[in-house]
């Protein structure tokens, strides 16, 4: 049980103030700017006639943060072991590092990534200002989408910086990385949002998030990650986390409007328990969006709606686009997974759809996510299918009506596509009935049919998705 300490609310309230923020009231996380604050003038996305203000503001909330991580034999990795005459001496290190992080609360709260604190056996925070690093601890995380939330005991009240809206960010808007890159403390880059909405499934490292990045061209470096992509409003609108290291000016953030999502998570109960509706999603097209009557391509089209899941129970249907949840508009497939996912499980919230010509509105309630929950374990019969990434159950009778199959049809229901089958266009929600025209009914079956196959020879699966029928081939690249 981790305590919670009480927030600062009079010292914190004079030094919020001062900054032109909205004091967080009892409970609250973070600050926002006070509506009626224009930033001396400052339109949206529109830069100052000189940063250097701005960066007088935010730059005291920016820390550094110091990992130590498990020792690790010093030898390893020499050509040659130094110190084979004395083989009986151990000489082992500890793996230090460094990465950045800024200030929320007052009273010693800072977001930071979660692979900036991960395996940490003991971190430290330097804060500008103070003689001496702090001891801290990590409140809670999350790898998928990267937050750490991170705590120190403070002698007083800190800096803060205050959480914009990443929705609101228009690309080309100017905008400043604070962090800590190469131990170099506080260096601050400028540059502008060059992309929204950005998956990144082309880097391994973060195939498996789901958050839809925001991509800069200001230069972010190893050390960077955590720190804050500030606006010229003075406000975080994401997080520095990763880099595209075979290009130049190429920089990603996790959005600020995720953030504010799964922090309360985080403070609450240390990590992220994922919600579900149980669809599947495509993207809206032009020509789809002008067939349907849609002013515009935003929102996510329904492709499947899973049987006796949220969805279905609550009377979405396939077709149905998707245009908001619990309050947020869905811009396109990257930023649906996580508004869904950062709902509260077991709350009704509203979801707006588009049917038939018109916008209807929708009660939905949650369910936790099976593999969220702490008894529950993913089903005996799913297999994962060495490196190709697929997780399949067993198809069952609800599912196989819903696809527009017969009763009886054999086959196996993908769960999770990721590596070689995610790369080759197989989605969550196809039904597979063969491999290489032998049948499949099982994850044991389909296990042993691809262990049938030989190395670089080609993989053939028939598929149904939304009642068309599809061949996906790829090589095996496994043994």
């Amino acid at each position: 049980m981790i305590s919670r300490p009480v927030t600062l609310a009079l010292a914190f309230g004079l030094l919020a103030a001062g900054h032109g923020f909205a004091s967080p009231g009892a409970g609250e996380l973070w600050t926002t700017l006070k509506p009626d604050l224009a930033g001396a003038g400052v339109e949206r996305g529109v830069g100052p006639a000189s940063f250097a203000s701005l960066i007088e503001r935010v730059r005291p909330a920016v820390v550094a943060i110091h990992n130590s991580g498990p020792a690790r034999d010093s030898r390893e990795g020499f050509p040659f072991n130094p110190w084979r005459l004395f083989p009986e001496v151990p000489r082992r290190e500890r793996e230090e590092g460094i990465g950045s992080g800024f200030i929320i609360r007052a009273d010693g709260y800072i977001v930071t990534n979660q692979h900036v604190v991960a395996e940490a056996e003991s971190l430290t925070v330097r804060v500008q200002g103070l003689a001496a690093p702090l001891d801290a601890h990590v409140v809670g995380s999350d790898s998928r989408s990267d937050l750490a939330l991170v705590k120190i005991e403070p002698p007083g009240p800190l800096p803060v910086i205050p959480l914009g809206r990443s929705d609101d960010l228009p690309i080309g808007a100017w905008v400043i990385a604070i962090g800590n890159p190469f131990g170099l403390t506080a260096v601050v880059t400028k540059g502008i949002v060059s992309g929204k909405g950005r998956s990144l499934d082309d880097l391994s490292s973060l195939r498996d998030r789901f958050v839809d990045f925001i991509q800069t061209d200001a230069a972010i470096d190893l050390g960077n990650s955590g720190g804050p992509l500030v606006n010229m409003r003075g406000e975080v609108v994401g997080i520095n986390t990763a880099i595209n290291s075979r290009a130049r000016g190429i920089g990603f953030a996790v959005p600020s409007d995720l953030v504010k999502a799964v922090l309360p998570h985080l403070y609450k109960e240390g990590r992220l328990r994922r919600s579900y509706l149980g669809i599947s999603v495509d993207p809206v097209g032009w020509e789809l969006s002008q067939a349907l009557g849609l002013p515009d391509t935003r929102g996510v089209l329904i492709a499947r709606v899973l049987a006796d899941r949220p969805a279905y129970k609550a009377g979405l249907l396939a077709g149905d686009v998707l245009l908001e949840f619990n309050g947020m508009a869905i811009w396109g497939t990257p930023d649906v997974g996580w508004k869904v996912a950062t709902a509260q499980a077991g709350k009704k919230v509203a979801a707006m759809v588009w049917r038939g010509g018109r916008r209807l509105t929708i009660e939905v309630t949650c369910q936790a996510r099976r593999s969220e929950k702490a008894q529950d374990k993913r089903p005996r019969e799913a297999a994962k299918t060495h490196s190709l990434g697929l997780v399949v159950v067993a198809l069952d009778a609800k599912t196989a009506r819903v696809s527009g199959l017969r009763a009886g049809t054999r086959g196996v229901v993908v769960v999770s596509a990721a590596a070689d089958a995610a790369e080759h266009g197989i989605r969550v929600g196809d039904v597979i009935t063969t491999l290489n025209d032998v049948a499949v009914g099982s994850a044991q079956e389909l296990e042993r049919q691809l262990s049938a196959v030989r190395r670089d020879r080609m993989i053939r699966f028939y598929i149904f998705r939304q009642r068309d029928a599809l061949y996906v081939a790829l090589p095996k690249r496994w043994e």
